[in-house]
């Protein structure tokens, strides 16, 4: 196979790929979830942020 008809493909693949992505991501059904997740931020944490007593600091990267 010709390199460039390699190369097409993976791009046509990769633009519906991303096209999918996309769709997934306006698509009505999941505007509810996408606006829940969306408050995630704000939302009141039962856990602080500060490291825990037993040492174990799961905020940590």
């Amino acid at each position: 196979m010709n390199i460039a008809v390699i190369g097409s493909a993976v791009t046509v693949v990769s633009m519906i790929a991303f096209l999918g992505i996309v769709w997934l991501a306006y698509a009505p059904r999941y505007k509810k979830k996408h606006e829940q997740d969306g408050m995630i931020p704000f939302l009141d944490s039962q856990t602080s942020s500060a490291p825990r007593a037993d040492g174990d600091d799961k905020t940590r990267i």
